[in-house]
């Protein structure tokens, strides 16, 4: 059985997904075992927008957060290009 911070963590993970796809993000997908910054991707077909999301307990302190948001705000920004294949 896993741990109880993977489950609580797992949880967690699909309560957002459940939360992207409420606000009508038609693919919210865990990334789980992806060992990668990224915890969830979503897209939003209409608004044609990609999200990211890192999830962290409720209690991750503020400065851990903002570390984590310097290291990774490259991602932020309109000047991505997105492709999509079917290898």
């Amino acid at each position: 059985m896993p741990n109880k911070n993977y489950v609580k963590g797992r949880n967690k993970e699909y309560k957002i997904c459940k939360e992207l796809k409420e606000d009508g993000y038609e693919i919210a997908q865990r990334t789980a075992g992806s060992h990668s910054p990224i915890d969830i991707f979503a897209i939003h077909r209409v608004t044609r927008s990609i999200v990211f999301v890192q999830a962290k307990p409720d209690n991750y302190s503020e400065k851990k957060t903002q570390a984590i948001y310097d290291e990774l705000n490259y991602l932020n920004g309109d000047d991505w290009k997105v492709k999509f294949m079917v290898i």
